[in-house]
Parts: structure tokens; sequence; C-alpha cells
């Protein structure tokens, strides 16, 4: 990540787990299990590094600490999906949403001028029904 302007992908590394990767997509967070690729040139438009997180960068602050708990975020859309997480680490919080094709990167809860379009549906460590009254599970 070369800062959150150039965020368009990252992977999470959890040790005993396997690696997931974190693409946006709209107002999707798209996660799977999959491996880092390799580095590629998009020609007259740049090119895509791939490579492990920067000490200065966001991601870097929670490098090494225990992974607590995971929030579920929703959008603003009217279809149940997940658009984002609220990452609680040992010592902090990390928000990651997509918002009408943005990233939304940056520690701490969901910020108040952000409440009306993301909204926390739940926690994995304890899974509650959504208004809609469908588990959080299923969304996943």
């Amino acid at each position: 990540m070369a800062g959150t302007a150039g965020l368009l992908v990252f992977w999470l590394h959890f040790e005993g787990a396997p690696v997931i990767m974190a693409h946006g997509c709209g107002e999707l967070l798209k996660l799977t299990e999959e491996m880092p690729y390799s580095s590629y040139d998009m020609q007259e438009c740049g090119r895509t590094v791939v490579g492990p997180v920067q000490p200065a960068d966001l991601l870097g602050e929670v490098v090494g600490q225990r992974l607590v708990d995971v929030g579920l975020i929703q959008g603003y859309s009217t279809v149940p999906a997940v658009g984002g997480l609220l990452l609680r680490f040992d010592r902090t919080e990390l928000l990651v949403a997509t918002l009408a094709d943005e990233w939304v990167c940056q520690p701490g809860p969901i910020p108040d001028g952000l409440r009306q379009y993301l909204s926390i549906i739940g926690w994995l460590s304890s899974p509650a029904p959504t208004a809609e009254g469908s588990d959080v599970g299923s969304l996943l």
C-alpha cells in the first residue's frame, strides 16, 4: 500500500490462516482466499506494484498486532452485503470500506460524517441478526 490514495487491493496475512485478498468493487468489499500476485505494467496508465507493507503505511501500524475481532460494515446499498470491515487489533482499530468506488481506510471507528453511509451490522465474535433478520454469517 503506497498510501490510501494508491490503495487498490491488499492482502491480510494472519499466522495459521489462509491469505485473504481484499478488493473494493463499488459498494462491496470482496474478500477471497488468494495469494498476492506479481506487480504489473498498465502501459500509459502507470504500473501496479505489489509488495510488503511499508512501516509508514497505514497498514504498517497493525503489523504484529493480534487481530481481536472484525466488525462487518454495510454500505448504503439496499442489498445486504459487506461494504467494509472494522478490524479491531490489540492496540488500535482500522476501518477499511468502499464507498462509491472510493476507499475509506483510516484508523479508528466509522467517523460521524460517514455514519449515514456506513454502519456496523455485527461482529464476528458475536454475530447478531441484521435489521433484515438475516444472520451476519450468511453475508460472508
